[in-house]
């Protein structure tokens, strides 16, 4: 059974760790050079850094992040995220 779970709280993006699968929506489009771009995608999660930077990198090969304080205020290009999980 697959589980799903917005990320909506700082607690919720804290954790979150790497090899978890989380789907995002951005407001503008993401470009994953060399042609192609996005406004949603699902990422396997390479690697977190919560402390100092507060950071979800979601893909290292085109440095694709996003910062979840910037999203929890606001003023991320992130709109949603969801975790996957399957039990």
């Amino acid at each position: 059974m697959i589980k799903i779970k917005e990320l909506e709280t700082k607690e919720d993006f804290e954790l979150l760790k790497k090899g978890d699968v989380i789907a995002c929506e951005f407001h503008r489009d993401v470009h994953d050079y060399p042609r192609k771009s996005f406004r949603f995608k699902v990422f396997e999660i390479p690697e977190v850094k919560h402390i100092p930077y507060s950071e979800i990198i979601l893909q290292k090969k085109n440095n694709l992040y996003f910062n979840y304080e910037m999203f929890l205020e606001g003023s991320s290009n992130l709109k949603s995220a969801v975790l996957i999980t399957q039990e």
